[in-house]
């Protein structure tokens, strides 16, 4: 029998440094026939350059301005075969991660989406399991309470979760995400209102709801520094991406009455970032911050 076809697809940056780590683990892959597919949200920091030198089999998209993430993973999707490894920049794979990875297709026929155990570059364990978010759960974290009282996003968050054994979840982080072809087929593509965040969280909702199954893989394992790219971006930004994010998915699988319900915690997001990016950079803030 043949290796399995994967398309690693990446999206990047200003990343070059993590990207080249990133794209030299993914073509030391074994076990597998691999494409990989690097689409560039208009790095200025080489990262083209970079991989039109280093990487001359890397199939290389370059944007000329940032579609954000959902849109760019698209434009991948559109040009790949066989199944699909989302892969971050700040990722590392180990040679048989992704072989280990796609066997599960082969033996469990419904599961159509997987995630491998992630570890941080100290080899501490890195959660990646998440349960289905609730409205409350939304709330909280919106609202920051759970920073205060970790307890309260316990389900959400699956604290509880057994990182040593394969099983079937809700979801998985989207840092290192296998999907099969078919299920790609019958899902479709990436929402691409969900600028960040939040993306795969309603693909796996979605292919769930046709019938298909998101496993975590412990015996698969994947190294991932993690924020990156978003170490690049004022708090600020990353609250109004954050809500964005959570108020279309808030309104597309909660419902409207939910999302009129997120409001009070958007104000207390809104205001937690002007505070932190202030006593942080002690910049002024404008219109287009917001």
């Amino acid at each position: 029998m043949p290796d399995p076809v994967v398309t690693m697809v990446v999206v990047s940056w200003n990343v070059r440094r993590s990207l080249r780590q990133c794209l030299r683990a993914a073509e030391a892959s074994r076990g597998i026939r691999w494409q990989i597919i690097v689409v560039d949200n208009a790095s200025t920091d080489g990262s083209v350059d970079l991989v039109r030198r280093q990487f001359p089999r890397v199939v290389l998209i370059a944007n000329d301005i940032n579609r954000g993430f959902a849109a760019a993973v698209n434009q991948a999707l559109r040009r790949s075969r066989g199944d699909v490894l989302l892969l971050n920049p700040d990722l590392v794979l180990q040679p048989r991660t992704v072989a280990s990875m796609a066997a599960w297709f082969l033996r469990r026929p419904r599961v159509g989406i997987i995630g491998p155990q992630l570890i941080y570059p100290d080899g501490r364990l890195q959660p990646s399991v998440k349960r289905f978010p609730r409205w409350i759960d939304l709330f909280l974290l919106l609202s920051k309470v759970p920073n205060i009282v970790p307890r309260l996003s316990a389900r959400y968050q699956a604290t509880d979760f057994d990182y040593q054994r394969i099983q079937v979840v809700d979801q998985v982080m989207g840092s290192c995400f296998l999907i099969r072809r078919q299920t790609l087929d019958q899902v479709g593509l990436f929402d691409e209102q969900f600028w960040i965040w939040y993306e795969e969280v309603d693909f796996c909702r979605r292919a769930k709801a046709l019938g298909w199954e998101t496993l975590y893989v412990a015996d698969a394992v994947a190294t991932h520094e993690r924020g990156q790219s978003f170490r690049q971006v004022s708090v600020r930004r990353k609250q109004l991406l954050l809500r964005q994010s959570i108020g279309h998915y808030t309104r597309k699988h909660l419902g409207q009455l939910q999302f009129f319900g997120l409001w009070p915690a958007f104000a207390i997001s809104w205001l937690s970032a002007l505070v932190i990016d202030f006593f942080r950079w002690g910049k002024p803030m404008v219109a287009s911050d917001f």
